[in-house]
C-alpha cells in the first residue's frame, strides 16, 4: 500500500512539474492538430519541390492564369475599399490563394461551387491541391539551395544562413467546441503544410498564444483580442527577403523629387537598367533578385491616366500584354525610388474584399464545409493578411545588407530612360509561373 501511494505521489510529482514548465504562451502537443500529420514524400504524390519535384504538375499553367486573375481581382477590390487612395497600398494575395485552396477541400455542396468557381474552374481539386503544393514548396526551398551540405532527403545542398528567403505562413484557428475532420488534417499535410489549431478562444492565454504564434512575421501583437464566440478565422502570413541579381554601385544612387497625389518629396532613387515592359496603358520595368525565383515588375501609367483608373482596369489582360512585351534585348534607363511600403504590424481583415471577389456566402451562414467538420455551428468568421511591409532599397528587398559590391563597369547607354517619379504599381512574382506574391501601390512616398 505504501508502495502504491508513493508511486501515485510520483506520478502526481510529474505531472504538476509537466504542468509548471508548459509556456502558456504557445498552443500545447493537444491544441496543434496539424502536428501527428505528414504528407506522402513521394514526389509523384505531393509534388512537394523538398522531396524533388522538380517539374510541375500538367495542369500548372491553368493553375498558375486561375490564381493570377483571382489575385487580380482580389486586388482590385481591396484597392477600391480604401478610404484614402493617395496612400501607398500592400497586399500579399498568394497566402490568401493558398488559404482558399485548402478551404475547398472541405466545403460542400453550393460552397464547393462558389469556391470552384472562384478559384478557376477548369481545375479539379486534385489539381488546386498538388499545384499548390509544388508552388509553395518551390517558393520556400530554391533559396536554400546552395553550396552548403546535401540535404539527405532531397538530395540538395542547402545554406545554412537565411538572409535570402521566402516564408509563407499559412494558420487556421478552429474553437474547440469544433469536431475537425481527420480527412481535412491529412489534407493540409500533404499540399499546403499549414498549422491549425483548436484551443477555447475564450481562455485567458488564447490571445498570447496566437500572437506568439504570428510572432514570426511581426515584431507586434497582431491581434489586439479575439471574439470568444466565433468559430473559425483564417491568417497568412509573408515575408522576403533577397539581394538583386546585379548590385548598385554607391554612384548610381542620388536624391530627386517624387511627385506624389499629396506634395513632392525628396527620395534616393536607383539608377540601373533593366528590361521595359509596354502596354497600350502603362509602361514599366522588370528587375531580378539574386536567389530566391523572383522578379519585381514597376508600372507606371501613361500620364494622362491615374493610378486609381489604371487599377480599377488592371485585369489578367493587361498583366499578360505587359509581360508579353518583354524584350531581353531592349534595356531602359529605369531611375526606381527607394520606398516602403507598410500595412502596420496588425493582421487585416479580406472578407469585404473577397465577398466582392466572387465569394459571396463565404462568410455567411449559408456557407457549407461538411468536410471539415460535422457540426452545424462552423463560420469562417474572418481570412485575414498579415504582411507587415516590403522595403524596395538599393540593396534588395526587405534586405538589412549593405549594397553587396560596386557595380564593375560603367552603365551602358540605352535608347531610353524612364524615371517612376510620379506613383505607380509595383508586383513580386514568381519567375516561372508569374503568380503575384506581392501587389502594391507607392503613392506618398
Amino acid at each position: 500500500m505504501k508502495k502504491a501511494l508513493a508511486l501515485l505521489l510520483c506520478i502526481i510529482s510529474v505531472l504538476v512539474s509537466l504542468c509548471a514548465c508548459a509556456n502558456p504562451d504557445e498552443f500545447s502537443d493537444s491544441e496543434t492538430l496539424s502536428k501527428d500529420y505528414t504528407r506522402n514524400t513521394d514526389p509523384s504524390v505531393s509534388y512537394n519541390y523538398d522531396d524533388g519535384a522538380t517539374s510541375a504538375p500538367l495542369s500548372y499553367n491553368v493553375y498558375a492564369s486561375s490564381m493570377t486573375n483571382f489575385e487580380l481581382k482580389l486586388f482590385r477590390n481591396y484597392f477600391a475599399q480604401q478610404e484614402d487612395k493617395t496612400n501607398s497600398t500592400l497586399l500579399a494575395p498568394i497566402g490568401t490563394v493558398l488559404q482558399l485552396s485548402l478551404l475547398a477541400n472541405g466545403a460542400t455542396g453550393d460552397s464547393s461551387d462558389e469556391l470552384s468557381l472562384a478559384l478557376g474552374s477548369d481545375l479539379t481539386l486534385d489539381d488546386i491541391n498538388v499545384c499548390s503544393s509544388y508552388f509553395k514548396s518551390r517558393m520556400e526551398a530554391v533559396s536554400k539551395i546552395g553550396n552548403g551540405e546535401v540535404d539527405e532527403l532531397s538530395g540538395k545542398k542547402t545554406e545554412t544562413e537565411e538572409t535570402e528567403f521566402v516564408r509563407l505562413g499559412t494558420d487556421v484557428f478552429f474553437n474547440d467546441t469544433l469536431d475537425v475532420k481527420t480527412g481535412f488534417l491529412q489534407t493540409n499535410a500533404s499540399y499546403f503544410g499549414g498549422d491549425i489549431f483548436r484551443f477555447m478562444f475564450s481562455d485567458k492565454d488564447a490571445l498570447s498564444k496566437v500572437n506568439n504564434t504570428l510572432s514570426d512575421f511581426t515584431d507586434s501583437q497582431a491581434f489586439a483580442s479575439l471574439d470568444k464566440d466565433s468559430s473559425m478565422f483564417m491568417v497568412s502570413s509573408s515575408d522576403v527577403s533577397d539581394l538583386w541579381l546585379e548590385s548598385y554601385s554607391k554612384s548610381d544612387i542620388e536624391q530627386g523629387t517624387f511627385k506624389s497625389s499629396g506634395s513632392d518629396k525628396s527620395v534616393d532613387f536607383m539608377t540601373s537598367n533593366e528590361t521595359l515592359i509596354t502596354s497600350d496603358k502603362a509602361q514599366g520595368v522588370i528587375k531580378y533578385t539574386s536567389k530566391n525565383p523572383l522578379k519585381l515588375m514597376l508600372v507606371m501609367p501613361n500620364e494622362d491616366i491615374s493610378l486609381e483608373e489604371y487599377i480599377s482596369d488592371f485585369d489578367y489582360t493587361e498583366f499578360s500584354n505587359l509581360l508579353d512585351s518583354v524584350d531581353i534585348t531592349k534595356k531602359t534607363t529605369a531611375q526606381i525610388p527607394e520606398f516602403t511600403v507598410s500595412n502596420g504590424s496588425q493582421v487585416v481583415p479580406l472578407s469585404e474584399a473577397l465577398s466582392k471577389s466572387g465569394l459571396y456566402t463565404l462568410f455567411t451562414d449559408e456557407i457549407s464545409f461538411k468536410n471539415i467538420s460535422n457540426s452545424d455551428d462552423l463560420r469562417i468568421n474572418e481570412i485575414y493578411e498579415l504582411t507587415d511591409e516590403i522595403s524596395i532599397s538599393a540593396s534588395g528587398i526587405n534586405s538589412d545588407s549593405e549594397i553587396a559590391q560596386n557595380r564593375a563597369d560603367e552603365l551602358e547607354k540605352t535608347d531610353s530612360q524612364m524615371k517612376f517619379d510620379r506613383p505607380f504599381m509595383f508586383l513580386l512574382i514568381d519567375n516561372e509561373s508569374s503568380i503575384p506574391l506581392y501587389i502594391g501601390t507607392v503613392d506618398n512616398i
